[in-house]
């Protein structure tokens, strides 16, 4: 049997600190993205809750209603709504579809129904990689004492 020496001692508590930085900020980056995932998810359900509350307006229009038209970059203009009653939706891939007002609110409300969904898992996911980074943080400290104390 061989027992480690002197100089094989701070080599290993060296890999280990690596070892354990190398997760620590693999967990961080993780936790950054998954915070964006949740951001980028909440902006989209808000924008789609603007769109379902744009739609019941409509829905309560007359026949032709006056409106600005996004022309795209911040750029609008006036325009007439002609037919109140349907609406064209892009459902993805550049695919546009014709709803009506009621289908179209279905389609945006399950759509945000799902972003919720996919919010919740994310947020599990985080508490999962935040509890981890909890548990490491003492684990990284002992560590690097460890190594200070033995001058490695």
């Amino acid at each position: 049997m061989k027992l480690a020496s002197q100089a094989d001692r701070p080599r290993i508590a060296r890999e280990d600190v690596t070892k354990l930085v190398a997760e620590w900020q693999y967990l961080q980056s993780l936790a950054e993205v998954l915070k964006q995932r949740i951001d980028i998810a909440t902006a989209a359900i808000s924008e789609i809750e603007n769109t379902i509350q744009a739609l019941e307006e409509l829905g309560k229009a007359a026949d032709e209603v006056e409106a600005l038209i996004m022309l795209g970059s911040s750029a609008y203009a006036r325009g007439k709504i002609t037919d109140t009653k349907k609406i064209l939706v892009n459902i993805g891939s550049n695919i546009v579809v014709e709803k009506t007002v009621d289908e179209a609110k279905k389609y945006f409300e399950s759509r945000a129904d799902d972003l919720r969904r996919v919010i919740a898992e994310t947020q599990q996911q985080l508490a999962s990689v935040s509890a981890r980074l909890a548990k490491l943080e003492p684990e990284l400290r002992k560590v690097a004492e460890a190594q200070a104390s033995s001058g490695g």
